[in-house]
């Protein structure tokens, strides 16, 4: 028999590796693996790929079985990344192997994956598919299950098996476990005996857990026995804080369910380990197992009790244990301070330059999408004939810029975000609904579109550069040729700043033209009042030091331009509208957290304060005009004072797109 595996180098993987070789009837044994290990197991060859983007057909050719393992666990703060890794790579494993005609498909699924249920007495295979709600990790498991459940119904001719095991320990993953669950923080000295003096007793925490060498047999032989369908796997006896303090030789002490969760939330927040908190409300939901099945049908029976696989685990934190594999290696102090460099919870799934691309194409694709909707509504909103020529003629370069996007997702086997594009979607919505809402309608929807068209334009030659990275010359070519497109709309939106504030004011006289100014002034107050709250936290969020100094000279500025906004609107008699100012400068927080919790934050990060600069030039240059109407000098000149330096910033910005997109802030 010939097996691949996917997600061959890690905890459950190396077991199952070490399993396969030993049996007879396996004649070769081809792990897939991101990073090539130095382990050299017998029967065993390795092949660089990964889930994600790699051509999987080719390797699952002439195979009997493949076994899917591959499954992220990190970066815990970037929903996106995981979801396209566990849930995206498993389709596309499960695609590879019918078009293969792969006769067996074994997949790695959980006790994750199983509803909530008793903790009273074990639950058999046939116990609710549905996982906790809360927990990622567990909602992915569900999810996977339900693309078997289609795959078996279309793909006849080849078998099933579903594995489902507990928490699975050995001491050679010990530093994995601790990356991924603990963090650098946790000091291995205190995991001798008796020096934890005590450990939270939680009510109803209550688990199983089996060895990884005996989850690994099982995998052997449901590879080589007449089976399908799901089995259990688990060991005996059960856990909870009682057992883990007598193996800590530990105390215990009463700590309530909703504590221990704020406490797991908030440090997990802070980045002071790795684990949300859904990983607790999984542990409390997921029944107890039994094994019977596959004592019956695989003959399978653990030789490692619970408790002795949790004791091997611990002897092994304490010591620093791993393997030769680049997922369990010990890498000793050094690695810990790469976690801290990398952020706590943030970096598993290393990203290589093909990874990075799939990324940042699914993105791009999700930024046309939102622009899909703004261009299909922005026509009917925009109050002029000319105006919605112009969005009218976008619509169509629109549609093939999306079109081109998901065609070069499809040439590396991906597909765009769900997720991703959904958001991107309501974003548009949001935005047309706004427009639409305001006095000055045409005014905001012209404004609005003219910053988008500049989001685009990073990210297409944010892109241009990570397909270039990769030698991807087709996406690189087409990113260039966008960004042209995305010009020249901008360009078009520039020109039509008259017609948008003409058909804005709709002829008001010298009295509704001067309250029009007041409220102009507003209107740019606030948006100051955002760009100053992002650029007080841009600063402390970016690595590079060029842009760290750039975020803290235009905040000096914007300090600046604030002052002078308020200053001409108390000179009107009049003043910021307190609602305008909190509403935005509460995004400005909003956007400086999400901008924080991204894997390419400097990217990310560039590319929007490169949009919000162009909504500045856009709201100055309407302010412009409305002030030159209304006959107020000294509004014009404040607005063409800040308008040259905002546009200066812009300039200074587009000039580090290398800098943003560089292998060290990504």
């Amino acid at each position: 028999m010939r097996v691949v595996v996917t997600g061959a180098t890690g905890n459950v993987g190396t077991s199952v590796i070490e399993a396969l070789a030993e049996r007879g009837e396996i004649k070769e044994v081809v792990g897939l693996a991101r990073r090539a290990p130095t382990w050299k197991p017998e029967k065993t060859k390795w092949v660089n790929a990964d889930v994600v983007s790699s051509p999987l057909e080719p390797v699952f050719e002439g195979a009997d079985a493949v076994i899917h393992l591959a499954w992220a666990i990190q970066p815990s703060h970037d929903a996106e990344t995981l979801e396209r890794i566990n849930v995206d790579g498993s389709r596309r494993v499960f695609e590879a192997v019918a078009a293969a005609g792969v006769p067996k498909l074994i997949y790695a699924s959980s006790v994750g994956a199983y509803a909530p249920g008793p903790k009273s007495h074990p639950v058999t295979e046939d116990w609710p598919v549905g996982g906790t709600e809360t927990s990622f990790y567990s909602r992915h498991k569900a999810l996977v299950e339900e693309q078997l459940n289609e795959f078996e119904a279309r793909v006849a001719d080849t078998k099933v098996v579903r594995l489902r095991p507990a928490l699975i320990f050995k001491g050679e993953a010990a530093t994995e476990i601790r990356r991924l669950f603990a963090g650098p923080f946790l000091p291995s000295f205190l995991l001798r005996s008796g020096l934890i003096p005590a450990i939270p007793r939680l009510p109803g925490l209550r688990f199983q857990a089996v060895h990884t060498s005996d989850v690994g047999r099982a995998y052997a032989l449901a590879a080589i026995r007449d089976v399908s369908g799901a089995f259990n796997l688990a060991a005996n006896p059960p856990l909870g804080s009682k057992e883990l303090a007598a193996v800590l030789d530990a105390r215990t002490f009463p700590l309530p369910v909703s504590v221990a969760r704020r406490l797991a939330d908030l440090t997990w927040r802070l980045r002071l380990q790795p684990t949300p908190a859904g990983w607790l409300d999984m542990a409390l939901d997921v029944p107890l197992m039994s094994s019977e099945r596959a004592e019956q049908e695989l003959g399978w029976q653990p030789q490692v009790s619970a408790i002795e696989a949790l004791a091997e685990l611990i002897a092994g934190l304490r010591n620093g244990n791993g393997k030769p594999t680049p997922p369990l290696e010990s890498a000793g102090l050094g690695g810990r301070f790469d976690e801290l460099r990398t952020g706590v919870g943030g970096r598993q799934w290393v990203h290589g330059p093909d990874e990075k691309l799939v990324k940042h194409l699914a993105d791009v694709h999700s930024v046309e999408e939102q622009a899909l909707i703004q261009m299909r509504k922005a026509p009917k909103i925009a109050g002029d004939d000319q105006l919605a020529e112009v969005f009218e003629e976008h619509l169509s370069e629109t549609e093939e810029q999306e079109r081109r996007v998901r065609e070069r997702l499809k040439a590396h086997g991906a597909d765009p975000s769900t997720l991703k594009d959904l958001a991107g979607k309501a974003g548009g919505i949001g935005m047309v609904v706004f427009a639409a809402s305001q006095p000055d309608t045409a005014g905001k929807l012209t404004a609005h579109a003219f910053s988008y068209e500049h989001l685009e334009i990073a990210a297409y030659e944010l892109l241009r550069r990570t397909a270039e990275e990769a030698g991807d010359d087709a996406t690189a070519a087409m990113a260039r040729e966008i960004a042209d497109e995305e010009q020249r709309m901008a360009d078009r939106l520039e020109a039509s700043f008259d017609a948008a504030v003409d058909a804005s004011l709709n002829g008001s006289d010298e009295a509704e033209l001067s309250s029009q100014l007041n409220r102009y002034l507003a209107d740019a107050h606030a948006i100051e009042k955002q760009g100053l709250q992002l650029l007080e936290t841009a600063p402390r969020i970016v690595e590079d030091a060029e842009l760290r100094e750039f975020f803290g000279e235009h905040l000096r500025q914007s300090e600046k331009h604030e002052q002078m906004i308020r200053e001409r609107l108390e000179a009107r008699g009049a003043k910021p509208s307190k609602a305008k100012d909190a509403a935005l400068r509460l995004g400005g927080l909003q956007v400086g957290a999400f901008f924080a919790a991204q894997p390419d934050t400097a990217a990310k990060l560039t590319g929007f304060a490169f949009a919000f600069e162009h909504l500045e030039i856009a709201a100055y240059e309407l302010l412009k005009r409305v002030a030159r109407q209304a006959g107020d000098k000294k509004a014009l000149g404040v607005a063409e004072r800040i308008l040259a330096e905002e546009r200066a910033a812009a300039s200074k910005l587009a000039s580090r797109w290398d800098r943003a997109s560089s292998p060290a802030n990504s």
